[in-house]
């Protein structure tokens, strides 16, 4: 699992029919010190600035929405609000 932020949407001309449909975004990774950029089916209508919360793996094909999917990573929760008082 993942925190991330949307810096990016990621357009497709063609794509096999398995992810055909899915909006994929460009994501910089806020889990890690490197901040590197990923990308992400996204499946909550996510937009550019919002910061998200993903699975990657197997976890990333467990919904309705993306078990015939052949991605890697699914955006499954916009974050509202975090809480790093204790961290």
């Amino acid at each position: 699992m993942q925190r991330a932020k949307v810096v990016g949407t990621l357009w497709l001309s063609s794509a096999i029919e398995d992810i055909r449909g899915f909006k994929i975004l460009i994501l910089k990774d806020l889990s890690s010190s490197k901040g590197g950029y990923f990308l992400a089916v996204d499946t909550v209508q996510a937009g550019v600035g919002d910061e998200v919360f993903t699975v990657s793996g197997s976890a990333a094909r467990q919904s309705e929405a993306t078990k015939n999917s052949v991605s890697d990573t699914a955006i499954v929760a916009i974050i509202d609000r975090v809480n790093e008082e204790n961290i």
